[in-house]
């Protein structure tokens, strides 16, 4: 198991995290990074905008300025991570966004497309921004439910595809289920939407950083994701992976993305370049700071070694559920099995406060589910030492006798 303990800032007094599929942790080369930021908007103004020194890979001779950053980090850092050519990834500021841009586009609805097929399980980024549209363009949304057993039915989404569609939606982690798509259902999910000339887009956000990803090997037309989570990039660093050929001239695109930004014109004219196109109004440049320093960190070891860490930690995680006899909700099989476990528990809110006393940070929902991710921060004995915690305060009731707090805010 890995022990990466050190590249990262941990909770005082010294705590067990274990809420990576919410935010990462901070890396510590972060702080460094965001002086870098204060000393350029110091030191050059406006001129930052053109050139600042390469803090990002200072050893590669490349010159960048902040108007380059979302291309620069998408081909440098989000390209590799994704498998993907260079020139087809750009940095968002959210996975909404994204979404967004992708259903302004008019080329998928052509030839009299007018569905929309995804799953009843997408994170509202993409459920909300489909109907919304919906209501703008006039398609219609297909929302197909769970399998009986609560994960993906991929026979039943495959069947929803046909020649009206025009975008099929899926999530390569469920947020609600914690199941990973093998690579064989994505390429089965793409194939069947690339028969019907549909275009297939992936939901990256819960696998960034916990799994292998490889875009041109699950045929994806589109892939967006964020750095927030286990890539602990923090807010404001989500990316989006356009396939390479693929025309798309999305109507929400700003100045940002014009082909001729400083000519001003009152007319609108695509960017030449695809990707560029999904950018909008002025770039946050603060967060493209310090977006990359937790894949950095994932970088150093292989992604393929995060995975099989990840497996390991969840796979021991896995066994002390059992032997405490809770019930496990998301899948067990290791290669549908994702960073995030769910485990079902009666009173899950008042044990994840309870938790919270005992320096143990874990997540709560509907008061029935207690989720957990060990990552590459853990190790076997924070795990221990959180089973161990959860059997004694199940045994003894404590959870149901601790004094209830509000909540400050609506994360747990």
């Amino acid at each position: 198991m890995l022990d990466l303990r050190d590249r990262f800032f941990l909770p005082d007094p010294p705590a067990v995290e274990l809420r990576a599929f919410t935010h990462g942790l901070m890396p510590k080369t972060v702080p460094a990074m965001m002086e870098r930021f204060v000393a350029d908007w110091r030191e050059r103004g406006a001129d930052a905008w053109n050139g600042v020194p390469n803090h990002w890979m200072p050893e590669s001779g490349d010159e960048v300025g902040w108007w380059s950053l979302p291309e620069y980090l998408g081909d440098r850092f989000i390209a590799p991570m994704l498998g993907a050519q260079a020139g087809t990834c750009i940095m968002q500021p959210n996975a909404h966004g994204a979404v967004q841009g992708l259903l302004s586009a008019p080329e998928p609805f052509a030839h009299g497309r007018n569905e929309v097929v995804f799953t009843e399980a997408e994170f509202p980024s993409v459920q909300h921004s489909v109907r919304q549209w919906a209501a703008l363009r006039g398609f219609l949304p297909r929302s197909v439910p769970l399998g009986p057993d609560g994960f993906m039915d991929v026979g039943a989404l495959c069947d929803a595809i046909t020649e009206r569609t025009a975008w099929v939606f899926v999530s390569h982690v469920g947020f609600t289920t914690g199941e990973k798509l093998t690579d064989g259902a994505l390429r089965s999910i793409a194939d069947t939407a690339h028969d019907h000339d549909a275009l297939f887009a992936v939901d990256g956000y819960h696998a960034t950083g916990s799994s292998v990803i490889d875009v041109e090997a699950i045929r994806a037309d589109a892939y967006f994701g964020g750095l927030l989570k286990e890539a602990c990039g923090s807010s404001g660093n989500a990316y989006l992976y356009i396939r390479e050929g693929l025309n798309l001239t999305p109507a929400v695109a700003g100045w940002f993305g014009d082909a001729d930004p400083f000519g001003f014109h009152p007319v609108p004219q695509p960017h030449p370049s695809v990707r560029r196109r999904f950018l909008a109004g002025t770039t946050a440049v603060a967060s493209l700071y310090h977006a990359v320093e937790g894949l950095r960190v994932l970088v150093d070891v292989g992604f393929e070694v995060v995975r099989v860490d990840s497996l390991a930690k969840t796979e021991l995680a896995i066994q002390r559920t059992e032997a405490v006899g809770l019930t496990l909700r998301s899948p067990r099989e290791a290669e549908r099995r994702s960073a995030m476990l769910i485990l079902e528990v009666e009173n899950a809110g008042a044990l994840c406060e309870w938790l919270k006393t005992r320096h143990i940070y874990t997540d709560s929902r509907q008061d029935r589910y207690l989720r957990m991710a060990p990552f590459v921060w853990n190790t076997a004995d924070d795990i221990e030492r959180t089973f161990d915690t959860i059997e004694e305060g199940l045994r003894k009731g404590l959870h149901l006798r601790s004094e209830r707090h509000e909540a400050a805010g609506p994360a747990t």
